[in-house]
């Protein structure tokens, strides 16, 4: 059993925190868009609604599931506490910098991927039984399933940014990725050749891509969605959707050839 497995205490606590820190980001990501919604018309925040709308219902959906208990939930919210911390450390090292915005947002996407760790959180969540017995899988598979939510998770804030920033366009990828979890978290095989396409076609995207148009107000965001740095994350996030799907990728080659035997 590693370290992050052990009963830690303050289990109720630590999902507190975590649930605090993705309603911030819920909320903020909320008022940006609605910020830029209010632009004057011609302005090139107006572009950025898009973005920041979904980011705000990525960050809400996991508040709302770590509220609800739902089985998925904490392996949902630590892939976006991964994303976050990401995001702050690439940050950081291409602009050789400790600059305090990335460092707020790296500590707070770290508190929660480190405080929903533990025995007792897993039991909370993934332990659930109901959702074992209607998925029909074992304790092997419950692994395969969180690895596969965490990953996918990690990979989505940086895909709504290539999906929806202005100059960008890869829309359909992010509706895949999106449809492909849903399904995973059906026990649909057709879930994982979704995220994996959509993993190996976001290079491809990538390479027609225009470039992220820069957002030159507010400045603190500058450093986040600057085009380097987005389709930098971008060839992590399809490493990540490629990851995320890799689990099943051994069962259902099995299965595909057991069926042609």
């Amino acid at each position: 059993m590693s370290l992050l497995d052990q009963p830690f205490g303050f289990a109720g606590e630590r999902k507190a925190v975590s649930i605090l820190c993705l309603s911030f980001y819920t909320a903020l990501y909320s008022l940006l868009a609605l910020l830029f919604y209010l632009s004057p018309p011609g302005q090139p925040e107006r572009e950025w609604v898009a973005p920041f709308a979904a980011l705000s219902l990525t960050y809400g959906l996991a508040f709302f599931a770590l509220s609800a208990d739902w089985f998925w939930a904490r392996w949902y919210a630590i892939g976006l506490g991964y994303s976050g911390l990401t995001v702050a450390l690439w940050g950081m090292v291409t602009a050789k910098s400790l600059d305090p915005v990335l460092l707020f947002y790296g500590a707070t996407h770290g508190i929660v991927t480190l405080f929903l760790q533990g025995q007792k959180l897993s039991e909370h969540f993934d332990g659930q039984t109901e959702w074992r017995k209607l998925l029909r899988v074992d304790e092997q598979g419950v692994e395969k399933v969180g690895h596969t939510v965490t990953r996918a998770a990690a990979s989505l804030p940086t895909l709504i940014l290539m999906a929806l920033a202005p100059k960008e366009g890869a829309s359909a990828l992010l509706v895949l990725a999106c449809v492909g979890l849903l399904a995973v978290l059906r026990n649909r095989t057709a879930g994982v050749l979704m995220m994996l396409g959509a993993g190996l076609l976001l290079p491809l995207s990538l390479l027609h891509s225009h470039g992220v148009a820069p957002l030159h107000n507010p400045t603190y965001l500058q450093t986040l969605l600057s085009p380097g740095h987005v389709h930098q994350l971008g060839l992590l996030s399809s490493v990540m959707l490629i990851a995320a799907s890799a689990p099943f990728l051994r069962p259902a080659l099995r299965f595909l050839r057991g069926q042609s035997a």
